[in-house]
């Protein structure tokens, strides 16, 4: 643990005079840290942001606290995913529950944690996408501005992936499948999208877990920037993957610098479940020069593992968090480490000698 951060190495922070759950964290470009989640109010909850130092004081620039509490209404408002714009405002979403049930819901700050009124008039937006139940789990940002969400929607009898993209003023983006939305179908029952990045050629990749009907599995869908579905990835625009036979979801997604993807998320090995990541080409078919499988899950201590969140260093490591089931839950970490690539060797011959070079790319182990 690092003792510069607060004396401990560890922060925490009450908001409500209930419980206070942080849902994702994002780091400004001046070191300070922004967590989002929700707090309870006594009778519901509402979207919370908190803003620390480097040093791990509460920042009281922000909103004087260091601590902002928005209400979107009379339901539960749950933020669940930050990202900070190049301006330093910060866009939270998450999703809002009504009467006509949970909807999209989006919360933009200036940088002293006032709402941003330039968005929407009000600085929040909610957006309905189906006939029921709609939860944005996943928010990153365009280089144009615009904001693009990810979650879930329900079609009536179960759930769909969904995703929404909006104009920098929090309307919707038309130019996404003309109206902003679109949701897709993977399997024979409830599809769940967790997480969203953007690739540099501007397509849009979504990774959560689909149903088979038994079980669930890794699921991965990647959209064209105008809402297609890109047909590039596994012929149809999405991909499913069975990790341990049971149950197994995926919960984060980064990218490499070579176009390969990494979901993260967990997987049920018939006893307990374990850290698990699939390691994808950029066609969607898996990389078998990772673990001759593509996919590989880690235990800690024989207990639950769950991992939620991944994040990819410099170096092409993969650093894996979430939470391990000892007598009581404990945070976990996991790092991966990059690997050679045995398959890229090049032989140079000249001069009587034999030169092998071997170049190398980030894989996980």
């Amino acid at each position: 643990l690092d003792t510069t951060f607060n004396g401990t190495g560890r922060a925490t922070a009450s908001l409500g005079s209930s419980n206070d759950f942080v849902q994702s964290v994002v780091l400004q470009s001046d070191g300070k840290i922004v967590l989002a989640g929700y707090t309870s109010n006594g009778a519901s909850n509402d979207f919370a942001v908190v803003r620390y130092s480097s040093n791990g004081s509460l920042d009281t620039t922000f909103n004087g606290t260091g601590k902002v509490i928005t209400d979107f209404g009379s339901g539960n408002d749950l933020a669940q995913s930050v990202v900070v714009q190049g301006d330093g405002k910060i866009v939270v979403a998450g999703y809002s529950s009504s009467a006509g049930g949970d909807n999209f819901a989006l919360a933009r700050y200036n940088t002293n944690g006032s709402l941003d009124t330039t968005f929407n008039a009000t600085g929040k937006v909610t957006t309905s996408i189906g006939s029921g139940n709609d939860r944005c789990k996943s928010v990153v940002l365009q280089s144009d501005g615009k904001i693009v969400v990810a979650g879930y929607s329900s079609n009536g009898s179960n759930y769909d992936f969904a995703l929404v993209r909006y104009n920098a003023n929090g309307s919707l983006d038309t130019t996404l499948n003309g109206t902003g939305k679109v949701t897709t179908s993977i399997g024979s029952s409830d599809d769940q999208g967790n997480c969203v990045v953007l690739q540099s050629d501007g397509k849009i990749v979504v990774a959560g877990y689909s149903s088979n009907g038994s079980n669930n599995d890794f699921a991965l869908v990647r959209y064209n920037s105008n809402g297609s579905l890109d047909t590039t990835l596994n012929n149809t625009g999405k991909v499913t993957t069975d990790i341990g036979g049971h149950n197994d979801r995926g919960n984060s997604v980064v990218l490499q610098s070579n176009g390969e993807i990494v979901v993260a998320g967990y997987s049920f090995n018939g006893s307990n479940n374990d850290f698990s990541l699939a390691y994808y080409n950029s066609d969607g078919s898996l990389d078998t020069t990772l673990n001759g499988t593509g996919k590989i899950t880690t235990d800690f201590a024989g207990g639950d593992d769950y991992a939620f969140s991944e994040a990819r260093q410099s170096d092409g490591m993969i650093v894996v968090a979430g939470y391990t089931m000892n007598s009581s839950p404990d945070f976990a970490v996991a790092r991966y480490q990059a690997v050679p690539e045995p398959s890229s060797a090049l032989f140079l011959i000249g001069s009587g000698a034999l030169t092998l070079l071997r170049r190398h790319r980030a894989s996980v182990l």
